[in-house]
């Protein structure tokens, strides 16, 4: 990124010499497209961008976007970064300096008992929701920037895959389903999907993980709107919320998932949604977040399998070095997926227990 220093620079009216650039580390891993810049005692977040060609139909690349993109949020109060400086011609933006540290890395700490944790999330989920009021309200000027994502054929191959993964399990259990076992799962796997399907989706962010919130001084920021347009809501409450930790461990060292939602943060959330966005009962809400929740451990435990059935490719060994020793992953998304209680959803209930009794 060196080459950036003589046009920061000159926005800066400042001597070239006077900015110094220093790595961002995350894990194991540097991360190669950002870094943090600094100007004397001032700190930056300066990104350049890996794509540099149009990305949408309006013609706008990634820079363009999420340049756009943070400047309407920063304007309405959300917690997103002020953008200083950017370049479509370089695709690289300046940000200002909200910190390093990732809820994705607190998750991890087990240095932060879970009960800190707490006030920092409730705070999280309700810039969250201001984040999709901002979205909702400009809707008309963020829709030059959408990207053509099919969210109904995402969760619709979500749905076919996670009632296959149950299969598996069950026979990784050695306790195959009787005909009655398997038209039981079915019949509710149906009734689940249908539910999810025909929730109204809404406009956001399509990245969406634990990673892409940054912690300073107890306060959230969300980052990376570099790509942006119709998902569940839902769905993007359970990605925040569960911390993968990605390259945090060494891979032959023992990996977990941490989920950060309870009922409580649920609970807060579905009132919400019933107050702003839809007519409908919290009940429900939180239910749909509870299956979506149901579905990201399946999952997890869909590529974990492939993984291994796949060693030799590419995307297997870039998977299971990222996620550590694949045992213990496996064991932690199906703790996730039986022992979870975030709702009082009968169906999601039925699945839950119908996998826990898989459980070998």
């Amino acid at each position: 990124m060196q080459h950036l220093i003589e046009p920061i620079a000159a926005h800066f009216k400042t001597d070239p010499n006077a900015i110094r650039l220093e790595p961002i580390q995350h894990g194991r891993r540097q991360r190669h497209n950002v870094c943090c810049l600094n100007i004397g005692t001032q700190k930056y977040l300066l990104k350049q961008y890996d794509i540099k060609t149009a990305v949408v139909d309006a013609g706008y690349t990634p820079c363009q976007i999420e340049t756009d993109v943070l400047s309407i949020l920063h304007q309405n109060g959300c917690k997103v970064p002020q953008v200083v400086w950017s370049s479509a011609e370089l695709h690289a933006v300046l940000l200002e300096w909200r910190g390093e540290q990732t809820l994705d890395a607190v998750a991890q700490s087990d240095e932060i008992p879970h009960a800190d944790v707490k006030p920092l999330l409730k705070t999280i989920l309700h810039e969250l929701c201001e984040i999709e009021s901002c979205f909702a309200r400009y809707t008309e000027r963020f829709a030059p920037y959408l990207f053509r994502y099919d969210a109904h054929d995402n969760l619709k191959s979500l749905l076919e895959r996670g009632v296959k993964v149950i299969g598996y399990l069950s026979h990784l259990g050695e306790k195959p389903m009787s005909s009655a076992q398997a038209d039981a799962l079915i019949e509710t796997w149906n009734t689940l999907a249908v539910r999810l399907q025909l929730a109204p989706t809404a406009l956001g962010s399509l990245d969406n993980n634990a990673r892409n919130i940054v912690i300073a001084d107890e306060v959230p920021t969300f980052i990376d709107f570099a790509s942006i347009g119709w998902n569940w809501q839902e769905i993007r409450l359970v990605q925040l919320f569960n911390s993968i930790g990605a390259f945090l461990s060494a891979p032959y060292e023992n990996a977990n998932f941490v989920s950060l939602l309870d009922r409580e943060l649920i609970d807060t959330y579905a009132e919400w949604v019933c107050a702003h966005r839809e007519n409908c009962s919290p009940e429900e809400i939180a239910a749909r977040i509870d299956t979506h929740h149901l579905l990201f451990y399946l999952s997890a435990i869909d590529q974990l399998l492939q993984a291994l059935a796949e060693p030799e490719a590419a995307e297997s060994d870039m998977l299971l070095d990222a996620w550590g020793d694949a045992r213990s992953r496996f064991q932690s998304a199906l703790s996730h997926i039986i022992d979870a209680d975030l709702s009082d959803d009968t169906d999601t209930a039925k699945i839950r227990e119908m996998i826990g009794n898989f459980r070998s």
